[in-house]
């Protein structure tokens, strides 16, 4: 189990994921569509700060390889601005349907927070919907103290958001 930037090695089983959440009608995190962008660069760009669009930072988005297979993604935003200080934070991930619930979220995180540490962030702020115990235990389990609950509107729906912090000194 490694995190990988994206390759197009990973590709089919990436794009199988994105299917599955379509499919179930998962909406607590988005794959992106293959077939439309070219994510290899999108992602390169966030990286390395180039064309953001507006209000976004940089981000290094990692995939989570297992037997070689896409099993996860996860994006850690190299530092915040006041929108992701209410909402995202420095850390989003999501897990591929099929692996859910089988305790991918918390070893992608648990890797994550070491290349968090490589960037020299010293505390990061990870966020989930308080309809999602699945998230809440995976940032639980990796060390995330619950700072409070605030209400964001997002999609013109109210939606109370758990803020969560670990420390990486």
């Amino acid at each position: 189990m490694k995190l990988v930037y994206p390759n197009k090695k990973y590709y089919q089983s990436y794009q199988n994921a994105y299917n599955d959440y379509i499919a179930h009608n998962v909406t607590t995190y988005y794959f992106d569509d293959i077939t439309t962008e070219n994510i290899e660069k999108k992602y390169y760009n966030y990286r390395k700060a180039i064309n953001l669009p507006q209000g976004y930072v940089p981000q290094t988005t990692y995939w989570l390889i297992d037997g070689g297979e896409f099993v996860g993604e996860i994006g850690i935003r190299h530092y915040l601005n006041e929108k992701l200080l209410k909402y995202g934070g420095h850390i989003g991930y999501g897990v591929a349907y099929k692996y859910q619930n089988k305790g991918f979220g918390t070893k992608m995180l648990a890797l994550a927070l070491k290349k968090a540490k490589q960037l020299k962030l010293e505390k990061v702020l990870i966020t989930c919907d308080d309809t999602n115990p699945a998230s809440a235990r995976v940032i639980e389990k990796n060390g995330g103290v619950l700072e409070n609950k605030v209400t964001n509107i997002i999609d013109d729906k109210p939606v109370v958001t758990r803020r969560y912090w670990i420390d990486l000194v």
